[in-house]
């Protein structure tokens, strides 16, 4: 086993964050049968730049960025959220030990949601939505640890 002297991370660069959104945009775009119009429509841009975003071939403004984050939140921006966790400096995962605490309170959050009608209604999901948030944080940093090491 070698050991090294500092923790292996993802690299912060133009062309990882590129890579980041145009990841997602690609995967919803396919999972919600999408074109790259409709993009364009949600995101108040033209289909070539939608697609131009899609493929990582621009870099999205900030008004582009939030109407995006309103429609699809973490399936958006989850890439984009884990490569900023695991490009930190000194950071490079999340402690396992918080990691099992923020999955817990997510749970739980979720549980005393079910307790008064058996269902998990869109305001109980906004209640918890930052529990919610830290345990796919979370889980995302446990997965990370499957990818090979580049």
């Amino acid at each position: 086993m070698n050991r090294q002297s500092t923790p292996q991370r993802s690299i912060f660069s133009a062309s990882a964050v590129l890579e980041a959104i145009a990841r997602e945009l690609t995967t919803i775009k396919a999972e919600d049968g999408l074109t790259d119009a409709d993009i364009g429509r949600i995101l108040g841009k033209s289909e070539d730049q939608a697609a131009k975003y899609r493929t990582g071939l621009a870099e999205m403004g900030v008004v582009a960025f939030a109407a995006a984050k309103r429609e699809w939140n973490g399936r958006f921006t989850g890439s984009l959220d884990q490569l900023c966790i695991t490009s930190r400096p000194g950071l490079a995962t999340l402690h396992d030990r918080r990691a099992q605490s923020d999955v817990l309170k997510a749970a739980l959050a979720l549980s005393e949601a079910l307790e008064d009608d058996d269902a998990i209604s869109a305001e109980e999901v906004r209640l918890c939505r930052s529990d919610l948030e830290k345990a796919r944080a979370a889980i995302e940093a446990q997965l990370a640890k499957l990818k090979p090491a580049a």
